[in-house]
C-alpha cells in the first residue's frame, strides 16, 4: 500500500511556481516525495526519460537506493555505479516496460526527453492501470490521434482518467516538467483502488496469504533435502509454478508460455509456418478449430473439432496448449506425425510442414452475379483487402452476397468491427465486452453501405471469436439469415502480459456479448437454417451450405 505524506507538512515553494499556476497543486504533490532538491521546479522545461523515470517509480513506493537489478542486461549509456537514475531504468527494465536489445549493444538515451506517449505508457504500466485494447470508438475525443491507431488505446485510457483533455494532445510532443507532475498526480488520484505493481513485499497481497509461508517452506525444503537438488533449475521451477496457478483457473484459454515460445504472440500478419491449423483447449484437450485454407493442414484433411491425442507418437494429454502449438510448429519441409480422433475414429496424419501464406479476404462471382465473399480471419489486411472487393461494387453491383465465415477462427476485435461497419450503421453497437467489474460496447463507424443488399452468411463449427461476432451482429439486426452449422463458441477476451524475460501470460479478461445481449462463449451463434457438409459432401466436393445460401438468395 502506497502511504502518502500530509501535504500541508510539505514546502513545495519554489521561486518559478508561483501560487495560482496551472500547475502548482500537482507540483505539491509531487513534491512530498522530495524529487527536486533546486528553489526551481523549472516547470516549463523539458524532462528527460531518466529523471522521469524516478519521478515516476519514487512516486509509486519504489526506492532506488541498494537496489541491485536481477537481471543481467545492461545498457551501455547506463552505468549502474554513476548514474543517478541507473536504479529506476533498470527497475523499469526488470518490470519489461522498457526493452533491451537481445544479444546486442543497447541504449537506453537517459538524457533524451521524454515523448508524452511514452510517458503514458509508463505510468500505466507501473500503477497497473488496465488499458483495454477496445474501446468506444465512437466516443474517442482525440482530433489528432485516430481511433484504430496502434497508441489510441492508451490515449484514451489517458483522455478517460482526466490525464490529457479532449482535442488535440500532441502524443509525440516532449514532455515538459510541470505536466509530469500533473500526468503522475492525475494518473494516481484518478485510479485511487490499483495498486503498485512493483514488487510482491510492496504491491501484491501474496505475503500476506496464509499458505505463503508453505510455499516458502516447499521451495526451501526441495532445495535443501531433495537427493537430486544440484540439479534444479531454479527458472524451470518458478515457471512450472506459474503454470500451476493457471491450471488451477480452470480457464481454457488462459495460458503460460515459458521463453523461447512465441506461440500466443505471432501476429495475424498474413504467414506463418508450421501445418496451418489453429487450435485450442477444449475438455484440457487440444482440438482444432480450423485449418487455414490452402494448408498442409487442410490439405492433409484436418477438420474443426478434431480432438489431438498425439504429436510423433507423444501422448499430449496433460500437456498445455502452448507446448502443443511448439511441437507441431517447426521448420518448413518437415514432418510432423498427428494422431487424432473424429468421432469414434483415430486417424493419423502425417503432415509437411510449410510457409502457410494467409489470404484473409477473397471473391469470387457465381455466373449470375452473386458475390461470395470469404474471410478466412480478421488480420492486420482483412479491412483493406475487403475495402478492395467492395470498392469494384460501383461498376459492377452484385444481385446479393454470401459472406463465407466458415473455418474463419477469429483475430483482431477491432478489424471484426470495421468490417462489421460495412454492414451496421454508425453509431450502433456491434458487440458487448463485459469485464468483472463493468461493461462497454464497441459501436461501428462505418456507414454501413452494404446493409441495403440481400446477404446470407455461412458459419460452421470452425467460426469461432471475432467471427462469431460479426455473425451475431448481422443476424441481431436481421442483416443476414445464418446458414451452416452452430459455431464454435469462444467468445472470451484474452489479454496477453509479457515479461522481461520473454515469457507470456494470457488470462480471460472479458466475454463478448451479440448487440442483444446474447453471451458467445460456449453458446456459439446458432444458424436459422442449419445446413450440414458431411465428410461424403467433402469427398464428393459438393458444398450443400454454399448452394443453398446461393438458392436463398435466389428467391
Amino acid at each position: 500500500m502506497l502511504v502518502l505524506l500530509d501535504l500541508s507538512s510539505v514546502n513545495a515553494s519554489f521561486s518559478d511556481v508561483p501560487e495560482g499556476h496551472k500547475y502548482s497543486s500537482d507540483i505539491q504533490y509531487l513534491q512530498q516525495f522530495g524529487l527536486v532538491q533546486d528553489t526551481r521546479f523549472k516547470p516549463d522545461t523539458t524532462i528527460t526519460k531518466g529523471e522521469f523515470a524516478k519521478w515516476l517509480l519514487k512516486s509509486s513506493g519504489f526506492n532506488g537506493e541498494g537496489y541491485i537489478p536481477r537481471i543481467k542486461k545492461r545498457f551501455v549509456d547506463v552505468k549502474y555505479q554513476e548514474n543517478t537514475y541507473a536504479p529506476y531504468i533498470y527497475k523499469l527494465l526488470e518490470l519489461g516496460i522498457v526493452e533491451a536489445d537481445k544479444g546486442k549493444l543497447s541504449y537506453f538515451h537517459p538524457k533524451d526527453e521524454i515523448k508524452r506517449i511514452d510517458a503514458l505508457n509508463w505510468m500505466f504500466q507501473v500503477g497497473g492501470v488496465p488499458v483495454p485494447k477496445i474501446f468506444d470508438a465512437a466516443a474517442f475525443e482525440a482530433t489528432d490521434v485516430t481511433a484504430n491507431s496502434r497508441i489510441a488505446p492508451v490515449v484514451a485510457k489517458a483522455l478517460q482518467l482526466g490525464v490529457v483533455n479532449p482535442g488535440k494532445v500532441s502524443p509525440y510532443k516532449k514532455l515538459k516538467r510541470g505536466e509530469a507532475a500533473h500526468f503522475i498526480k492525475v494518473g494516481k488520484s484518478a485510479a485511487p483502488n490499483l495498486t503498485v505493481t512493483i514488487m510482491p513485499s510492496m504491491s501484491s497481497d501474496i505475503i500476506e496469504n496464509q499458505k505463503f509461508d508453505i510455499l516458502a517452506g516447499a521451495w526451501n525444503r526441495i532445495f535443501s533435502n531433495y537427493l537430486h537438488s544440484k540439479d534444479l533449475d531454479k527458472d524451470k521451477l518458478m515457471y512450472g509454478a506459474i503454470e500451476g496457478m493457471v491450471k488451477e483457473l480452470g480457464d481454457k484459454y488462459s495460458d503460460f508460455e515459458r521463453p523461447g515460445d512465441n506461440s500466443l504472440t505471432e501476429s495475424l500478419s498474413g504467414e506463418v509456418e508450421g501445418i496451418g491449423a489453429v487450435l485450442q483447449m477444449k475438455d484440457d484437450m487440444p482440438i482444432v478449430v480450423a485449418p487455414i485454407p490452402d494448408s498442409p493442414a487442410e490439405k492433409a484433411g484436418l477438420l474443426p473439432n478434431d480432438i489431438i491425442t498425439k504429436v510423433d507418437d507423444v501422448d499430449i494429454k496433460g500437456m498445455t496448449l502452448s507446448a502443443v502449438v511448439t511441437r507441431i510448429k517447426g521448420k518448413r519441409d518437415t514432418r510432423v506425425k498427428i494422431t487424432l480422433t473424429r468421432g469414434e475414429k483415430t486417424l493419423e496424419f502425417t503432415i509437411t510442414r510449410a510457409i502457410v501464406k494467409i489470404v484473409s479476404t477473397s471473391e469470387e462471382r457465381t455466373n449470375d452475379n452473386i458475390s461470395i465473399i470469404s474471410i478466412n480471419n480478421f488480420g492486420e489486411n482483412t479491412t483493406s483487402e475487403l475495402a478492395k472487393i467492395i470498392g469494384k461494387f460501383a461498376q459492377n453491383q452484385p444481385k446479393g452476397i454470401v459472406i463465407d465465415l466458415r473455418n474463419n477462427p477469429g483475430g483482431y476485435l477491432d478489424v471484426a468491427v470495421e468490417v462489421a461497419g460495412y454492414f451496421v450503421k454508425s453509431g450502433d453497437k456491434v458487440t458487448g465486452v463485459r469485464y468483472s467489474d463493468r461493461e462497454e460496447t464497441m459501436n461501428s463507424s462505418g456507414s454501413g453501405e452494404l446493409a441495403n443488399y440481400k446477404i446470407i452468411t455461412i458459419i460452421n463449427a470452425g467460426s469461432a471469436s471475432a467471427s462469431e461476432i460479426l455473425a451475431g451482429a448481422l443476424q441481431d439486426y436481421g442483416i443476414s439469415k445464418i446458414i451452416g452449422e452452430k459455431s464454435f463458441g469462444k467468445g472470451t477476451v484474452q489479454e496477453i502480459s509479457s515479461f522481461s524475460d520473454e515469457s507470456n501470460l494470457k488470462i480471460t479478461v472479458a466475454e463478448w456479448l451479440t448487440p442483444k445481449g446474447h453471451s458467445i462463449d460456449k453458446n456459439g451463434i446458432t444458424p436459422n437454417l442449419e445446413v450440414k457438409l458431411t465428410d461424403e459432401d467433402r469427398t464428393a466436393k459438393r458444398d450443400p451450405q454454399l448452394d443453398e445460401a446461393l438458392a436463398e438468395l435466389r428467391k
